[in-house]
């Protein structure tokens, strides 16, 4: 963990966001505020791990020969 300086009325300005967001960590809005910033999508963030199921070792190869039907 690492801490950073503010001056006092940029700590009450992400206090403010953070509240009004309804977001529990300042590491959490700081997170979404550069990825808004930067354009990088949520699925490239990790947004959805642990949210999916792994692919069986059959729906893997099931998938294997649609891509190679496609070329």
């Amino acid at each position: 963990m690492k801490t950073i300086a503010l001056k006092e009325k940029t700590f009450n300005l992400i206090k403010e966001l953070k509240e009004k967001e309804k977001i529990s960590s300042f590491d959490k809005l700081i997170i979404e505020l550069v990825m808004k910033k930067e354009g990088v999508k949520d699925s490239m963030f990790g947004a959805l791990k642990g949210k999916t199921k792994s692919f069986t070792r059959k729906e893997r190869e099931e998938m294997w020969k649609d891509s190679n039907r496609l070329k």
